[in-house]
């Protein structure tokens, strides 16, 4: 049974029987009646299912509100829809009065509203003679909705403002909730019906009066009625009718002639850049298909290749190092022209660092090493996690400080027309969390502690000992000597030692995720020979049915491989205070490394159904049905993760707290339907209830804070009384798919995620084949060098042009909408954002970041992007989109993020920022958003759904609040 050619309608309506039957009755029809039954078996009907909507994040039947209406006097016939008219939400009820009698609306309004809640009472009443019908003889809401309106009057309704301000919230509101009356006294969640969207269209609303512009949401969730808002407003501001400072924040563009010759010597440094950067893994492929058959046999063909990917990555990073300080020098604080030499010399010499690769050096003395080499001046003892850093060489770190991941030291940003630099200073025993930004010019004193999340502004300075904490940052306190530990301590020999075995390890790991290049290509030839037997056809004609499977084996083998070494190095890692000299520390660190290998080799996977398998594989506890799409480092066995579960992009953890050489292990737990968004951040300890959201770039409160259902956002974090919610009315898509849904899943990111490995196989394969084995052969190696290099570009052109391609055949043109996460639609989008990511962005955009060329290449892929606009990043997915305006800055880590997955229903919507705007480092922009001309937006601000930031205006912390504390000192400006 079912629906012809329409499987996601029949995986809805037919399903299969929970009730215990002798087999005879094994699929149920939802019939879409609500119905109950008596205790003598009879089926009362209560109306229809489908009658049901939502409004403002509640879910109403229409019926009971068309009962109420009918039950008032003069009322013959009622019919009630949800309609959008002029971008608002709102129920219209359309009456049929009794022959003679008059309606009185105000009087209606108000008995309707003595007996239901101000959302389910209708925004509009219309009078009408009779109600369309169809055939069926129902109510033909359909044409209701589409129906014209008359030009609604208040006739007294509405309750007159008290002064100046409370109007303009008033008319705020009215552009929200719609023309109906809203009281000044009403809550705008528990009574007027508002959630977190709303909230957030409202302050945008309000922003438009400029004496108002200063207003939060933190307002809104204060104050919570349009009278005290008003008064808080008063008292901070003085509400409409006082004097406003507008600071104009307006700079004169760029000149064209200085961007244009900056973009012709970054394209002339470019194809170098990039065959550097594809050397370490095409050198690998090059040299493997060299290797076989030329005798040395398996342990020698292996020996040879781990040699030469050890020495490729060691030449690389030579190179990166040395280049810096030949182009750049040691780093000059100051203000520099945008597109002018200065510019241009800092961007080849961050252009050049990635080819390091830093994720895998945290947490050891590497990165110490290696950041010394760059010129940063660091003290003993210092742990470093996960760092991207602007201008390494005017960084200081005392000894004995902990830096936790993810840490973004913004101190080289492109603010205007300008590149802004300055020196970061932080001082001895200083404890940073995870995913915290610190701006230039800022002074941490010694032994003072930063918690996750939080951002230290430009130019600020914290004192010796003191806690601060939530972006923007504030001082929450004094640390605690007594509650520290004495530091962890070794013996010269020991240390030594660890360095020795940690230099090891990051020459062997790397190479060891090699192996499964072997069993591979073994496959790949003996497909290879029985094609050969068939068809005499050159191979090059049908490469991807050899290089697929390929790369699907390679992508199996090395999983299995990483979790092979996981289970063999650490079979068990249970929560403890250890020592960063012990060996479980080390242990845990090899496995750490080995994950970060696989995940930036195999980043296809984010986001699958394959990586639940894999973390199961890595011995985490998985629920039925969970989606993760984050690294959870070695910490597999500390980590629970409920039913249903939804973690987002880069979501920390429970990553280990370590302060004075002691690591600090706690487990973390999710209960079921969790949802964690982007960037956000679960700390060592956590229980998070069932329900519960955690907004992106946000941590959750104190575990005995929350409870089951709640909505928590921000640093700190604060709760939100109401959110917007979805339903779809079937939990076929989003929660309980069918097994062919899943099964069609599964089948279809086997292929999407082994699409990148199987191009780069294939490009490699050409290349070789048709580019460097002549020049081998004739033993030219200038002519070797020049073509690698020449065939870098090219491979990197079309592995981007081919997910370009990808973009348009699979999805057209992204617009506005709602789809659920198990939808074909959904599928599709999480293929193309992966091979966004995971190809052109690793072999070209990332390169192309701080050039004229990436806006570019982003107008092919949809994004509207004004004149000589900088960008510093690429974390863009729904293309069409965006809008970035004229002369535009996004600095590096920022996200202008079109859609979120709360629900398990992806909601997409536009962003658009405007002209001469400058977003800070690791900020993100959500959806339904806009962003006013020349605003600007300071590291690690959130501009909510649905919120307007005005123009002229300085932004930061999350949520957003305007920027009121004294700005650093000016720097000098440079030449």
């Amino acid at each position: 049974a079912g629906y012809l050619k329409r499987p996601e309608l029949t995986a809805e309506k037919f399903v299969a029987n929970p009730y215990s039957s002798d087999g005879t009755d094994p699929v149920l029809y939802r019939s879409g009646d609500a119905v109950s039954m008596t205790e003598a078996g009879d089926i009362l009907f209560h109306g229809r299912i489908d009658d049901q909507v939502k409004i403002r994040g509640f879910r109403v039947e229409l019926g009971e509100i068309e009962a109420r209406i009918r039950g008032e006097a003069g009322v013959n016939q009622a019919a009630v829809v949800l309609r959008r008219d002029d971008e608002v939400d709102r129920l219209v009820a359309f009456l049929v009065p009794e022959r003679g009698a008059a309606l009185d609306r105000a009087a209606l309004r108000k008995n309707l509203a003595a007996q239901m809640p101000p959302y389910m009472v209708p925004g509009h009443f219309e009078t009408v003679e009779s109600l369309p019908r169809l055939t069926s003889g129902k109510v033909d809401r359909k044409a209701l909705r589409g129906a014209p309106l008359t030009v609604a009057v208040a006739e007294g309704e509405q309750e007159a403002p008290d002064n100046e301000t409370e109007a303009a919230l008033l008319a705020a509101a009215k552009k929200v909730f719609g023309d109906g009356p809203v009281g000044f006294e009403a809550d705008f969640f528990s009574e007027l019906g508002g959630h977190s969207l709303l909230a957030a269209r409202f302050v945008g609303a309000v922003r438009e009066t400029p004496a108002l512009a200063a207003i939060t949401l933190q307002d809104v969730y204060a104050g919570r009625t349009l009278r005290a808002m008003a008064a808080s407003l008063i008292e901070r501001t003085g509400g409409v009718g006082a004097q406003t400072a507008i600071r104009d924040l307006s700079f004169d563009p760029p000149p064209l002639l200085r961007r244009a010759l900056c973009g012709l010597a970054q394209a002339a440094a470019l194809p170098f850049v990039i065959a550097l950067a594809t050397s370490q893994w095409l050198g690998i492929f090059v040299t493997y298909l060299l290797l076989t058959g030329g005798g040395l046999g398996f342990w020698g063909e292996l020996g040879v290749l781990l040699l030469v990917y050890i020495g490729i990555n060691a030449v690389t990073a030579s190179v990166a190092i040395a280049a810096k300080w030949l182009i750049l020098g040691r780093t000059r604080p100051g203000r520099y022209p945008l597109w002018g030499v200065y510019y241009y010399r800092w961007w080849l010499a961050q252009r050049l660092t990635p080819l390091v690769h830093i994720k895998w050096l945290q947490g050891s003395p590497a990165i110490v090493a290696y950041l010394r080499l760059l010129g940063a001046k660091i003290g003993d003892d210092v742990l470093i996690s996960d760092l991207d850093v602007g201008a390494a060489d005017l960084l200081t770190i005392g000894r004995g400080a902990s830096l936790g991941g993810r840490l973004v030291i913004a101190n080289a940003e492109v603010v205007g027309n300008e590149l802004v630099i300055g020196p970061v200073t932080i001082g001895a025993d200083v404890a940073i969390g995870a995913s915290c930004v610190i701006g230039p010019g800022a002074v941490i004193g010694d032994h003072a502690e930063i918690a996750d999340l939080t951002t230290v502004p430009a130019g600020t300075e914290i004192g010796p000992a003191e806690a601060w904490d939530g972006s923007p940052g504030r001082r929450v306190g004094t640390v605690d000597f007594s509650a520290l530990p004495e530091p962890a301590t070794a013996s010269p020999a020991r240390r030594a030692a660890f360095g020795a075995v940690y230099a090891f390890l990051l020459a062997a790991v790397p190479a060891v995720g090699l192996l499964p290049i072997f069993p591979a290509f073994y496959i790949f030839d003996q497909i290879s020979d029985n094609l050969s037997e068939i068809t005499d056809v050159d191979y090059h004609a049908y490469l991807p049915l050899l290089t697929w499977p390929t790369a699907m084996l390679m992508t199996a083998g090395t999983v299995l491989l990483i979790a092979a070494i996981r289970w063999a190095v650490l079979p068990r890692a249970t929560h403890g205070t250890y020592s960063i000299w012990s060996g479980f520390y080390l242990r845990k660190w090899l496995v750490a490394l080995a994950s970060e290998v696989t995940l930036e080799t195999l980043s296809s996977l984010f986001a699958t159904v394959y990586m639940r398998a894999w973390y199961r594989l890595m011995g985490a506890r998985m629920g039925r049905g969970a989606e993760i799409s984050t690294n959870l480092g070695s910490r597999h066995d500390l980590v629970s993760i409920g039913a249903n579960n939804f973690i987002a992009d880069e979501v920390v953890v429970g990553e280990e707290e370590i302060r004075r050489g002691w690591m600090h292990l706690h487990t973390v737990e999710t209960g079921a339907r969790v949802f964690v968004g982007n960037d956000g951040v679960l700390p060592p300890g956590t229980r998070l209830p069932d329900d519960v959201l955690i907004g992106i770039k946000s941590k959750p409160p104190a575990n005995a804070a929350m409870g089951p259902g709640e909505t928590w956002f921000g640093s700190p974090p604060i709760r939100l009384p109401v959110r917007q919610k979805v339903d779809l009315g079937s939990h076929a898509q989003t929660f309980e798919p069918s097994v062919w849904a899943k099964l069609r899943r599964g089948l279809f990111e086997a292929f999407a995620t082994s699409f990148s490995p199987m191009l780069y196989i294939s490009l490699a394969i050409c290349a070789i084949d048709w580019v460097f084995y002549p020049e081998i052969l004739e033993g030219d190696w200038v002519g070797l060098g020049v073509a690698f290099v020449l065939a870098s570009v090219v491979i990197a052109l079309i592995q981007t042009s081919s997910v370009i391609a990808l973009k348009w055949l699979l999805m057209g043109v992204y617009r506005p909408g709602m789809r659920p996460m198990w939808s074909w639609w959904a599928m599709r989008t999480e293929a193309i954002a992966v091979a966004y990511w995971g190809l052109a962005g690793k072999v070209l955009l990332e390169h192309l970041m701080g050039t004229p060329f990436l806006p570019w290449v982003l107008r092919l892929f949809g994004v509207k992007v004004g004149r000589g606009a900088c960008l510093l990043m690429t974390d863009i997915t729904e293309f069409d989109c965006v809008e970035i305006g004229d002369f535009a800055a996004i600095n590096r880590s920022a996200a202008l993020q079109t859609h979120l997955y709360e629900d398990r229903i992806m909601k997409v919507g536009r962003v658009v920022v405007g002209r001469g705007v400058s977003v800070g480092a690791f900020s993100t922009v959500l959806y339904d958003t806009r962003v006013g001309d020349y605003a600007r937006l300071r590291p690690l601000t959130i501009v909510m759904k649905g919120e307007s930031i005005p123009a002229h205006s300085e932004w930061e912390g999350a949520p957003a609040v305007p920027v009121v504390h004294a700005p650093a000192e000016p720097m000098a400006r440079a030449a």
